[in-house]
Formats: structure tokens, sequence, C-alpha cells
């Protein structure tokens, strides 16, 4: 074991100590003993993982369907098909574009750590503005500076529902339509460090900003939450 893969190992433990307090709401309950378990089976399979992403990617965009774990997709009566919809299962997460207009999204718990900018990309391609960062978080000028206990600022409630799926997945609902104009979801992931200091309450920071990155400040400073 390399000291890199050493550090790897402890920031993931870092984070494990905090995540049964994750996800806000959104109650989960499989011991971090099997999920850390699962994250270094999870590291011994990167190169696969990256392959499969990549593979993920080049359907993204030639507009066609990358099933990796089929038994993870929405009743096939509740997908939409054609021009400009998503269907993606990779080994980090799961995106699906329905018909009513809303993008699921769902993943494990070790995979809400996993593979951000590709999961940022899959939901831009489905036609849901969003703008991922870790350890940093971003406002427009004029948003309110404190967030809810939760970590959302107003309006994030009406762009993104969440129900958990089992023990090990969280399924998250993007609905495009219900985003203002001119505006786009803003999503802060904590990095390990900064989940010691809120001790995993909230493990994300969600607010509603302008879409163009030119009015944002960002910094590395934890939000107040209310």
């Amino acid at each position: 074991m390399t000291e890199h893969d050493t550090n790897v190992d402890t920031d993931v433990t870092d984070v494990l100590d905090v995540l049964r307090t994750s996800f806000a709401d959104v109650t989960l309950d499989t011991p971090v003993e099997r999920i850390a378990a699962a994250g270094r089976a999870r590291r011994s399979r990167r190169r696969v993982v990256a392959l499969v992403g990549a593979v993920a990617v080049t359907g993204l965009a030639l507009g066609v369907s990358t099933y990796g774990n089929p038994s993870t997709a929405p009743p096939s009566d509740e997908l939409a098909t054609g021009a400009g919809t998503v269907h993606i299962h990779t080994a980090a997460y799961a995106v699906d574009s329905l018909k009513n207009g809303s993008i699921r999204v769902s993943w494990d718990k070790q995979a809400y750590f996993d593979d951000h900018a590709g999961l940022e990309k899959a939901l831009d391609a489905a036609g849901f503005p969003v703008l991922m960062k870790v350890g940093e978080f971003c406002r427009g000028i004029d948003d309110p500076a404190t967030l809810d206990r939760h970590g959302s600022g107003p309006g994030v409630e009406k762009v993104r529902t969440a129900h958990r799926e089992g023990d090990d997945r969280v399924v998250f609902d993007f609905h495009p339509a219900a985003v203002p104009t001119g505006k786009q979801l803003f999503i802060g992931y904590l990095s390990a460090a900064q989940l010691k200091i809120t001790d995993g309450r909230p493990g994300s920071v969600e607010r509603i900003v302008p879409a163009d990155t030119s009015q944002l400040t960002c910094s590395s400073d934890l939000p107040k939450f209310g």
C-alpha cells in the first residue's frame, strides 16, 4: 500500500464517520463498516469505473442509453424516450429522463461522493442546469447568506426532491421546469474536513443561483445554517 492509498483510506473513513447523519432528512441505515468495505472494493475497480464513465459520456453525445445496472431503472412506463432524453446507469449513479419532465438520479451512499463532474454533465445533457463543486460554496450577489438547517436555500425544494429507495440508495428527482429563467441549481458537497465541522449535517449545500457564473461569489468558508 502506498502513502497515497493510505491517505485515501483515511479520507474515506473520515467521511464515513459522519455519513450516518448525511443526506438531511433522508435516513439511511446500512452499517458504515459495509460501506467502507464497498468503498475499498470500488477503489480497486477504479479503472473499470473510469471506463464505464467514458462510455456513459459517449452515450450522452450520441443520444443512446447506457445501462450498467438495469435493475435500478425506473419502471418502463415512467421513462421518457426520444431526442433530448438521457438514460445512463454507471457504477457511480443512474440518470433517467422521465415522462413527467423530471430527471431521476439515484446512487448508493459511497457513490454520493463519487464522480460529481460526470453527474453534472449527465444532468446538463438531460436539460437540467446545475453547477457542482466540492469544498467550495457559491451564491449570487443578492442570494441570502444563511441557509436552512439542511443546507438548502429558498426554492430548492421546488427543483429537487428526495426519497430513500431501500437502505443503500437515495433517489433525487430534478425538475427543470421549476428552475427560474436565468438560474441554475448549485450543489456544494462538503469535503471530509468540512463534514467533521458540521458532524455531517448537512452533507451538502444547495442554492438557486444565477446561471451566469460571472455573477457568482464562491468561497471555501462554510455558509451559515439556520
